[in-house]
């Protein structure tokens, strides 16, 4: 439950960008690898956790990529996926938030045992139809373009999206390689998104610089951007994304262990808050990252960010302002 000391129970306490495939119970992990006879680095949940775990800054952000595939290879079918989105809400209430988003990319999800995005994107509807009831928390699902595959991929992806838009999705993302895959080769695909009515976030300014976050900002026309961390740079865009109103889903933690900051410390969220950017706190991967709390991220903000109490309680009214509910 929520550290009262550091999050106010009176506010929002939210969690905008977290991923299905990076919110795994490692424990369901090894259970499904072992009835499946999956590739393991041991039978223990100890060997499972030092071989997903990121234990400290990487050089390289593939070297990461291993540790997704090892978690990604037990969608082998349906009710697995209904399954991991079933435990996803459950972890979610039991941290106790007051609202979550779910997002996953459906052909990532599909890719491994040859299911198709439409099926991966059914089945984590319906799971969360079955679930967001039953907890006092309110929650949506986010579709991830997964930009990586190019667009011919991406437009499948943007299929699944708008076929259940309403439905429990409430959002489109896009994520994957930023350098070789720029936010305009995507733009006619949000288009799409924006004319259905969903809501736009999109991954930018993590692992290139302030021109990505520009491009982003035309092409997609995004509510929020995720990670943005970059934006740091250019005091006049970190002005015009207050102005616009354009949060930021920051993931200190994630950025920080894939090597985008140098330290928790170096962080540009009090740099956001102070030039009245909409800033959020989020989880990203938490199975990656030693099961990462929400409660962990406002600690980190406080105690090496330095943020105040009145700081701290700004980022929580914001997650509650930007989230798509």
């Amino acid at each position: 439950m929520p550290d009262t000391s550091i999050i106010q129970t009176s506010l929002p306490l939210v969690d905008l960008h977290r991923h299905l495939e990076g919110s795994l119970r490692l424990s369901t992990v090894l259970e499904l690898c072992l009835e499946h006879h999956l590739p393991l680095p041991g039978e223990s949940l100890q060997e499972l956790q030092r071989a997903t775990w990121i234990h400290e800054p990487v050089r390289d952000i593939v070297t990461i990529f291993p540790k997704f595939d090892l978690l990604r290879q037990v969608f082998l079918d349906e009710a697995i996926i209904r399954r991991s989105v079933s435990e996803f809400m459950q972890d979610a209430a039991r941290e106790g938030l007051s609202h979550v988003e779910c997002r996953f990319s459906p052909y990532f999800m599909a890719e491994l045992h040859g299911l198709t995005a439409m099926s991966v994107t059914g089945a984590v509807v319906e799971a969360w139809q079955e679930e967001h009831n039953r907890y006092p928390m309110t929650s949506s699902l986010i579709v991830i373009l997964s930009r990586t595959y190019g667009a011919e991929i991406c437009g499948q992806e943007m299929d699944c999206a708008l076929a259940y838009c309403g439905r429990g999705v409430a959002g489109v993302d896009l994520a994957g390689d930023e350098m070789r895959q720029p936010a305009r080769n995507f733009e006619h695909l949000f288009d799409r998104a924006h004319q259905a009515g969903l809501r736009v976030t999109a991954h930018a300014g993590e692992f290139a610089g302030t021109d990505s976050i520009r491009e982003t900002l035309r092409c997609l026309r995004p509510a929020r951007l995720g990670h943005a961390v970059r934006a740091a740079d250019d005091p006049r865009l970190m002005d015009e994304l207050a102005q616009a109103w354009v949060a930021v889903e920051c993931c200190p933690t994630s950025n920080y262990l894939t090597g985008t900051i140098p330290s928790m410390q170096a962080h540009p969220l009090p740099t956001f808050l102070k030039h009245g950017i909409c800033a959020t706190l989020n989880t990203d991967d938490p199975s990656l990252m030693g099961d990462l709390t929400i409660q962990q991220e406002y600690r980190h903000a406080a105690e090496e960010m330095g943020l105040n109490t009145q700081q701290l309680a700004q980022v929580q009214i914001n997650g509650g302002t930007a989230a798509f509910a």
